[in-house]
């Protein structure tokens, strides 16, 4: 009876997921892209603001080295202006890697950027309108298990009344169900009538 009962309960659960099955799926895969959407973007940003502060860093340099390179100038210093010469080429060259992966990093940040507020409103709509669908969708059927239940529980009740009238009544009677007192006055049972048919011959 134990293994039955589960065996129900697990069917009847079995059957109530599989209504809400499609629209949990639909839900979770929402849910999952934009997660998938919102990490890129981020990861794609963290590479561009990287990217930006290298050129920024660059850019510095090369304004400092501009400068040591006037002081050069003007104390006629022909070694630290042929040292900063030599440092200026690597500079630019340094510069010019850091403008290229800036512009890579741009355009894959491009690639993934989405506005997140507004396709947030519109998910937001979309798992309130599933809410509610749901909550219509669960009080249709608490509904359908009450009617449900209350049928089965006023069959069980009814068969149950009538099995405890029909032994009540019996056992005020003290005779079997069947039994049919009438039939006792009607005369003699076939078996006592050849006795007394035997015994008048003799005699």
């Amino acid at each position: 009876m134990i293994g039955r009962k589960k065996l129900l309960e697990e069917r009847i659960g079995a059957a109530v997921r599989a209504e809400f099955a499609a629209l949990i799926s639909e839900i979770e895969k929402d849910l999952q892209e934009y997660r998938h959407r919102t990490r890129l973007k981020e990861e794609a940003r963290a590479v561009l603001e990287r990217a930006e502060a290298e050129v920024n860093k660059a850019h510095l340099r090369r304004i400092t080295l501009k400068g040591r390179f006037w002081e050069a100038y003007y104390e006629e210093d022909k070694a630290a202006l042929s040292e900063i010469e030599r440092k200026h080429k690597r500079l630019e060259c340094t510069i010019k890697e850091a403008e290229k992966f800036r512009e890579r990093a741009r355009s894959a940040f491009e690639k993934v950027d989405f506005d997140e507020v507004a396709e947030g409103a519109v998910l937001r709509e979309k798992a309130d309108a599933a809410q509610e669908k749901a909550d219509l969708r669960i009080d249709a059927l608490e509904k359908a298990f009450e009617d449900l239940l209350a049928g089965v529980w006023r069959d069980v009740n009814k068969v149950s009344q009538a099995l405890r009238d029909e032994c009540e009544e019996h056992a005020r009677s003290g005779q079997p169900r069947f039994f049919d007192a009438s039939t006792e006055s009607k005369g003699p049972r076939p078996s006592d009538a050849s006795e007394e048919e035997t015994v008048r011959r003799s005699a």
